[in-house]
């Protein structure tokens, strides 16, 4: 009997085991960036996969109270297996979802919730982290909480491939090792984006249903390699781009070893958003383009590459009614490696075409006028000004995916018009019309020879600014808010967005104005821009020698001095024992011929104004001497020109005027005045490329002032 017993239990098993093996096996496991906590795209199909033996009947069921809501099976194939189902309303309720292969339970996911879900990704401006910024860090301190209506799949920035952080896939991955899922109850939902926290904050406020984060996005990561190596070769155009900047990779000579996540194409497709091609987001906000200005793109390539990005992502994730909304932001004030920063005022602005070309499905935000305060440790491509930023995307997409009411998207160029000498652009967007806190700033206009200069603007109908200055009589091109140091522009239109920056117009060669916010002598501090972190801060706007100023806001600079004096614009700072030359600063004044002042004298003795005086150096300088005005003590503004066409080494004429193509490279600049018990005011400061007609000449009578010259020059020496 045993022995009859013992064959029928292997008959038994053996049947069994063919039974399980016909069936596929019961061997599965869902992708690791599934979880507890996770939010699904409401209203969209709700997507789960992973790996499963060839044939396994997978099925998933959704559950709420208990009660089976929605339920749907599918069978392995190669390996993996995807079920999906209709995903129910948005709401607060939370819902539990089974998964049973061949009807074994293999796992259960709990707490999940349907809402809005979008993708944040991006370089490091993105990247940075909600524990980072000021507000988050002292809230994470607080152990403060945001409770259940935050969802937020992180995806870690640097991620894992076969064990490894330095191997690079050449191939889409279908999992991404270490992504969990979190909620508002977690201390580390903090290391959402901040950008990507206040823009999701906002939309919860207005939306009020629970809102989910995909956060994945890498530092100094540059378009291309967000794009999918299918989506490159199917387009031509940017093979060629990348093909031309050596940045094309056949997948042949794919080196895991020798790759790069940060600048190499389709390494963050291969290591995040393949994988999360299984989601259904409502839309993606996008923060990046700091490196392709590094790596030289010009503003069309990118503008090819972010069409391909858009059009792949839209198919990846099954965008059935169009094209995956995306939601951009201008790129924060930094000088890369272009004079001036031109390259990147170009981006700025080629990011508003960017967004007409698909203005259904796109929509930008412009940052310029936020400040550009940074955490020292992140230096000051790095503004921690985060929440307006996120807060704005919010606008966008309540405007472009949500239905909302009002303009969303700055207003731009539709046309422009030159008349009277005044060039007065037409905006469009500009909801309930154009506005300024005060009196316009920002503009330059320019004349057929290229060089702009600081112009005055008005709004002239709900559409349209007029810009002109008396000293381009015939412009012909015009400027807003394009410069490094653009956070003096005050143009807005309806819902408080400042008007996208433009030039209209546009030269070859120009040479564009940079805001001096010394100018107006409105304020005694401004903010300047430098490569070093120590040195990007605010600066005093003026400085003076024998003399104290002070400022009164609309009525300039006031100037109490006894006897020679001199007022200078702070043009450079200090870094140590080191010169500190600001990234947003001009230190090329050869295409200026005059500066033109006001001055008003208050007190009761004329005061005389002795000109001007530039230093190439601390032991070379020119001036305009020989040349003074006497300011009357009639406390009325009088108008100054100082002509620095024409320049004076060590102010001694000796018989020969410097063109000044020598002011190619100054650093200071110091306005000369001479007065008993003096009190002036200072204000409206205005370069142009007036100059006088060239009368270079040689004297024989003054020869011996070259004495003075070199003896001055020894003098000098001795002082340093």
């Amino acid at each position: 009997m045993k022995k009859v017993l013992c064959v029928l239990i292997s008959v038994i098993l053996v049947l069994s085991c063919s039974s399980v093996a016909f069936a596929g096996g019961n061997k599965a496991e869902l992708y690791t960036f599934y979880g507890d906590g996770m939010l699904f795209q409401q209203n969209k199909e709700a997507i789960l996969s992973g790996t499963a033996e060839n044939g396994s009947l997978i099925s998933a069921s959704l559950y709420k109270n208990d009660v089976l809501v929605a339920q749907n099976s599918a069978k392995a194939e190669n390996g993996e297996f995807s079920v999906s189902f209709d995903a129910p309303e948005g709401s607060y309720d939370r819902y539990s979802i089974s998964l049973r292969c061949n009807n074994t339970e293999f796992a259960v996911l709990g707490d999940v919730v349907f809402g809005e879900l979008w993708l944040a990704s991006g370089q490091s401006n993105m990247q940075y982290s909600f524990a980072q910024e000021k507000t988050g860090a002292s809230m994470f301190a607080n152990g403060e909480k945001f409770g259940d209506w935050l969802r937020v799949l992180l995806v870690p920035p640097v991620t894992q491939y076969n064990g490894s952080y330095e191997r690079v896939p050449a191939t889409p991955q279908n999992d991404i090792p270490e992504a969990k899922w979190v909620n508002g109850n977690s201390s580390a939902v903090y290391e959402i984006s901040a950008v990507a926290y206040y823009f999701a904050q906002k939309l919860h406020e207005e939306l009020d249903v629970p809102v989910g984060v995909l956060n994945a996005s890498l530092g100094g990561s540059c378009i291309a390699s967000w794009i999918s190596r299918d989506a490159i070769d199917g387009n031509p155009e940017v093979k060629n781009i990348l093909t031309s900047c050596g940045e094309y990779y056949p997948l042949d000579s794919w080196n895991e070893t020798e790759r790069s996540m940060f600048y190499d194409m389709t390494a963050n497709f291969n290591l995040k958003i393949n994988a999360l091609g299984n989601f259904r987001p409502a839309g993606m906000i996008w923060y990046q383009g700091e490196s392709d200005i590094i790596l030289q793109k010009t503003p069309e390539q990118y503008g090819a590459l972010f069409d391909l990005m858009q059009k792949s992502y839209s198919e990846h994730f099954g965008c059935e009614d169009g094209l995956l909304p995306i939601i951009f932001t201008q790129l924060a004030s930094y000088q890369y490696h272009k004079e001036n920063g031109i390259d990147l005022l170009e981006m700025n602005a080629f990011f508003t075409d960017i967004q007409k070309a698909q203005p259904e499905s796109r929509g930008l935000v412009s940052i310029y006028d936020v400040p550009l305060t940074y955490l020292p440790e992140l230096g000051p491509i790095h503004p921690d000004t985060k929440k307006d930023v996120g807060e704005r995307m919010a606008l966008c997409a309540k405007g472009l995916v949500y239905g909302g009411d009002g303009e969303y998207t700055p207003a731009s160029v539709k046309d422009y018009e030159i008349k009277d000498g005044r060039i007065c652009v037409t905006l469009e967007n500009v909801g309930d019309g154009l506005v300024a806190n005060g009196q316009l700033r920002g503009f330059a206009v320019a004349g057929a020879d290229g060089i702009f200069v600081g112009a005055k603007a008005e709004i002239v109908n709900s559409n349209t600014v007029c810009v002109y200055s008396e000293k381009v009589q015939t412009p012909v091109s015009a400027s807003y808010a394009y410069c490094l140091g653009n956070m003096n522009a005050n143009l807005y239109a309806s819902e408080g967005l400042p008007v996208s920056p433009f030039v209209v117009g546009n030269q070859e060669n120009a040479h564009y104005w940079a805001e001096k916010q010394w100018a107006d002598c409105e304020s005694d501090t401004a903010f300047h821009l430098y490569a070093d972190e120590a040195s990007t801060k605010f600066y005093d706007t003026w400085e003076s020698v024998n003399a104290n100023i002070a400022f009164s806001g609309a009525n300039g600079m006031n100037v109490t001095a006894d006897g020679e004096f001199a007022v200078s614009p702070v043009m450079t700072g200090k870094n140590g024992l080191s010169v500190v030359r600001f990234n947003d600063e001009c230190y090329d004044y050869s295409d200026y011929g005059t500066i033109t002042f006001r001055v008003k004298n208050n007190g009761l003795n004329d005061v005389v104004f002795d000109g001007v005086k530039v230093y190439k150096s601390a032991d070379v300088w020119y001036s305009t001497a020989g040349e003074s005005d006497v300011i009357p003590a009639d406390g009325k503004w009088h108008t100054v020109d100082a002509d620095i066409d024409h320049m004076y080494l060590y102010g001694v004429d000796f018989g020969v005027k410097f063109a000044n193509d020598k002011l190619k490279n100054i650093y200071d600049i110091d306005f000369c005045f001479t007065g008993k018990d003096a009190e002036i005011s200072v204000d409206d400061f205005v370069f142009s490329p007036e100059k006088a007609e060239r009368d270079t000449r040689f004297d024989i009578t003054k020869l011996f002032n070259i004495f003075n010259i070199v003896k001055m020059f020894i003098l000098e020496l001795i002082r340093q």
